[in-house]
Order: structure tokens, then sequence, then C-alpha cells
């Protein structure tokens, strides 16, 4: 049973910016288990560590601010949890922050992502005109490629903020929509008039990812938790045995 959900913020920097999503769950999943996490698994022949994320990242893009629920089957404070992750996290992924969040079932959602499109150094220019009309448009059809297909989408209901930075970089804000979230590169293709395939070269950074706010815990349930941690550090010191009933759990 789910005794503790965390919510963990790190980065993911260039250097590793070109592994897939699977990549980073594997990733993740072996630092859990160097750090000697008490995860919570999944049922079957292959239980897996239950990591959720809000979003996948693409392959290629790095980002300042990526997030990750995992579920534990043991209550642990916060700093020790930061601690130990931090002493074994891989290489090119920076742990920035964990924070302890209610032990629901269903994960955070999106509300705003921010990406900067560095067209500096890309060769590219947009203007304030070109941001401004795109903005102005109540549609934005858009031919999305697939493996075999075309996807025809409308990526204006998914797009929040285009604004050109005096550097000549483009910050870009997306959401979540029906038809799922416009990405950047996509909105740039619209504001050039360029194909996807001649924009692969277009360095892309998430700067900021924000997520629906979870319920704070009452103060009720802070004071059952400090008496849980409390009791499990003794059991774990051999003073007394754990708690065994299950009422006794983090606060859902």
């Amino acid at each position: 049973m789910i005794r503790q959900k965390i919510e963990i913020r790190f980065e993911k920097s260039d250097a590793v910016r070109f592994i897939s999503h699977h990549d980073l769950m594997r990733a993740l999943a072996r630092a859990l288990r160097r750090a000697a996490l008490p995860v919570r698994l999944t049922e079957g022949f292959n239980p897996r560590p239950r990591i959720v994320f809000p979003v996948a990242l693409e392959v290629g893009v790095a980002s300042l601010d990526e997030a990750a629920e995992i579920e534990l089957t043991q209550c642990l404070s916060t700093q020790e949890l930061q601690d130990r992750l931090a002493a074994v996290f891989p290489p090119g992924l920076v742990l920035k922050t964990v924070r302890e969040v209610p032990p629901r079932r269903a994960g955070q959602v999106p509300t705003r992502m921010l990406y900067r499109l560095h067209l500096a150094e890309a060769g590219l220019t947009v203007t304030e005109t070109q941001a401004a009309a795109l903005l102005a448009a109540t549609t934005l059809p858009f031919a999305r490629p697939r493996e075999k297909r075309v996807q025809n989408v409308d990526l204006r209901p998914a797009l929040l903020e285009v604004k050109p930075e005096a550097s000549g970089d483009l910050l870009v804000a997306v959401r979540p929509a029906e038809r799922g979230s416009a990405r950047p590169l996509e909105v740039l293709s619209l504001l050039t008039q360029l194909p996807l395939n001649q924009l692969r070269h277009v360095r892309t950074t998430k700067l900021q990812m924000d997520l629906q706010t979870a319920p704070e815990l009452t103060e009720q349930e802070l004071k059952e938790r400090e008496i849980l941690l409390e009791r499990e550090a003794q059991a774990a010191a051999g003073n007394s045995p754990p708690p065994e009933n299950p009422a006794e759990t983090c606060p859902e």
C-alpha cells in the first residue's frame, strides 16, 4: 500500500538531452535502487517502480524543471530522501527538490510549460510582429507528421505565449489541450514557414513547468506524519516493532 508519495524536481542537462523518455525512466529506477528507497512496485510478472511523470520530455530537449512522482511503502523525511537520492543521481541529471504530496492515485497535470528556443545560435529570427500575428489567430492548423500518416491538429488551444527576447531567442509557453500540447518546434515552424525537418538543429530548453497544485497536508495529518516517522525511526533502531495497523499510514 502507499505509505508516502513524493514529488522530485530535477534538471536534465544538455549532456543527456538525447536520451529517450524510457531511458530516463530506467536511469531514475536505478537511482532509486542505489539509494535503497522503499519504492512501491507494480504488480505482475515484471514489477517496476511506481514512477509517474506529468509529461514525457521530447528527445533532444534539455530541461531545467522536470518532475516525477514516486510512491513509497515506508515514510521517510524529505531531508533523508533528498540526501540519499542526491548521492546516487546519474550524471547529467541534477536533483533540485524533494517534497511530500498527498498519496492520491492521480498524478499532477501540467498547466503551463515554458520553453526557450535558441534562435540566435541557429541563425533564425522571429519578430514581435510575427509573434503578435500568431497569437491573434483563432486557429493554427498544423500537419503533424507521424510514423505512417499525417495528423492534422489545431495548435491554437495549446498555445499560451510567444515572446521574442532581446538576445534573439524565443520564449514559447504551451499547455496540454484536448488534442495534445503544441510542441515548441511546431510553433516555430508556423512562425518561419519552414518544415520541421529544417528546424531540427534549433536547440530547445524547457525552463519551467507549472503543475496543478496538490492539496496541502492538514495540521492533523502533519502531526500524524511526525508520530509515524518517530515510530519507524525507533523500529529501525530496534527499540520497538514497526506499526502493524494498516490505519497507521501516511495520511491520504
